[in-house]
């Protein structure tokens, strides 16, 4: 408020200015302002510029947008919303973050709202977004044969020219609420993590899998003691941030000291031991992607980077080495950051107090020739008893349990099984009433039957009122998860027919797949009724339900 003297003269001052004379006071007034903003040093950077936008036909992409606005504003999240009709094209390459809710309309073409965005991002040659993070969240229906192709094209195209994909496409059928919440999830776990961050020690790392045996998988079971409270319910998965291994980064290192001695020098003056930090914990240096590559591709000597191998970032400095006029700080400006992996909590926290257990199995596979681990995993998998770990919890708002009265089967093979364990000490510690059904599976019972002596115990107290094994490679004939259910599809049917609810958590492709056909045929062939349909219904009232990778 002004005092009441300078009210007046501020007043008089209005009344006798032109109207020139009164837009140049306000924009005067805004350049006092601002340049009294830059000396202050309590005042924080500039916000990330977050926009959401949308191409619609029907209206129903329309109506999702602005629902996923009203959650972004109560969650806190600044975020502009935007048909693509008004949206102007010119002010892509200045987002930060470009969240897209894309409808598919005809033969798998882009809505009318969305034409000149759609023919922007394809047909303009010299477009390239490399400070852009995005995401797509395709509508369609999967009775039509260009089923989300419109969105698919998008998230495709952005991806080619630069921009940086933080969460996978996801692609929704006319039942679409499920998996836009689940996008939307994501979304605000991807915003919120970095101040969600805990800090515990091991406890525990033990591999459940009996290899003296002659079992070829290595899934260790981890145990997190965190000194504070946890907050997350079953269901949940932790978010872990892996480091690169010690001999990795060396050899990046060794290789720069060496060919670019002055350079490194000299940036280790200015910002001592920073690039060993960033090459520890912060710069993804290990099975690079596409979009990094296509970037290196501008710093380097050679042009001939090929697209289709997995490289390590020591391998192409060495193969297609930096053009001179080119820094250490080009590279680093492009090094895409080391991504989180998610992890299904094993653990309750109604039975386990301060700890969080998960379920890791160490993936190796071979790559150029050799034998290679994934990153996390391999990670994990070394972690000693006291090792400090950081990690965040990541939500899941659906793959959760329902009432204490409901009837539940659960199906995963696997580390599938990690979130039914959790589940498991959950119904345990409540007494829950409804009946527990668990179908696992894996190569051998022998070696590979992880929680043994857990789902044995759950079952001689009643936790589980039925237990279905299936170990693929402990007969000629491999049997499967689905193919047991398919033995008990009378009981099977009558269950998902009188209310039970499905969880199915573990490899989507083909065991998730291979899983929903089998469910399919049992409601066609035993329930006489049509798969579709019931299914569908079963997803709308959250009775079928999916977490797989």
């Amino acid at each position: 408020m002004l005092s009441e003297s300078n009210n007046k003269i501020f007043f008089k001052l209005i009344q006798e200015s032109s109207q020139e004379e009164m837009i140049w006071m306000c924009g005067y007034i805004s350049g006092l302002l601002f340049y009294k903003k830059k000396d202050s040093k309590e005042i924080k950077k500039e916000e990330k510029k977050i926009t959401l936008v949308y191409g619609t036909e029907t209206g129903n992409a329309k109506n999702l947008a602005f629902d996923i606005y009203e959650k972004a504003k109560k969650e806190k999240i600044k975020i502009k919303l935007i048909s693509l009709d008004q949206y102007c094209l010119r002010n892509l390459e200045k987002e930060d973050y470009f969240f897209i809710v894309m409808s598919t309309h005809g033969e798998g073409e882009p809505p009318s709202s969305a034409k000149s965005f759609f023919d922007f991002i394809h047909h303009n040659k010299n477009l390239f977004l490399k400070n852009i993070k995005y995401s797509v969240l395709a509508l369609g229906d999967k009775s039509y044969t260009y089923f989300c192709k419109a969105g698919e094209d998008v998230d495709k195209r952005l991806y080619d020219i630069g921009a940086i994909r933080i969460i996978p496409l996801y692609k929704c059928d006319v039942d679409y609420e499920n998996q836009a919440d689940k996008w939307f999830s994501e979304i605000l776990n991807f915003f919120k993590k970095k101040n969600k961050k805990i800090c515990g020690k091991i406890l525990k790392n033990i591999i459940l899998n009996n290899q003296e045996k002659g079992s070829n998988k290595e899934t260790h079971h981890i145990e997190i003691f965190v000194s504070n409270k946890i907050e997350y319910s079953p269901g949940d998965s932790i978010g872990i941030f892996p480091e690169n291994p010690s001999i990795e980064r060396d050899h990046i290192i060794k290789y720069v000291k060496k060919n670019r001695k002055k350079e490194f020098e000299k940036y280790e003056y200015e910002e001592k031991n920073k690039i060993s930090y960033l090459l520890k914990k912060k710069f993804n240096i290990l099975f690079l992607s596409e979009n990094f590559l296509k970037k290196y591709s501008f710093l380097s000597k050679k042009k001939n980077i090929s697209l289709n191998k997995k490289w390590k970032l020591i391998d192409l400095l060495i193969k297609f080495p930096m053009k001179n006029e080119y820094s250490l700080r080009d590279l680093m400006k492009i090094i895409e950051p080391i991504k989180p992996r998610l992890y299904s909590i094993s653990s309750s926290p109604k039975a386990h107090e301060n700890v969080i257990h998960i379920t890791v199995s160490r993936h190796r596979f071979q790559l150029n020739g050799k034998r290679v681990y994934g990153h996390c995993s391999d990670f994990l998998s070394k972690l000693k008893i006291g090792d400090e770990l950081s990690f965040f919890i990541y939500k899941n708002k659906i793959f959760k349990l329902p009432n204490s009265d409901k009837d539940i089967i659960l199906i995963g093979p696997g580390t599938g099984i990690a979130p039914f364990r959790s589940f498991l000490y959950e119904r345990e510690a409540t007494k829950a009433t409804g009946k527990n059904w668990l179908f696992f599976g894996d190569q051998h019972f022998d070696t590979d039957f992880l929680y043994k002596k857990e789902i044995i115990n759950w079952k001689k107290k009643g936790i589980l009122y039925r237990v279905i094994l299936s170990f693929s490679r402990d007969q000629e004939k491999k049997i499967y998860v689905q193919d047991k259910i398919w033995i008990n599809r009378i009981e099977f049917f009558s269950w998902i027919k009188n209310g039970a609810y499905i969880y199915v958590c573990g490899n989507k492709i083909p065991m998730s797949v291979d899983v929903e056909k089998m469910i399919s045929r049992i409601i066609e062939e035993v329930g006489k009724c049509n798969s579709k349909l019931f299914i569908r219904k079963m997803k709308k009232e959250g009775r079928y339900l999916k977490d797989v990778y």
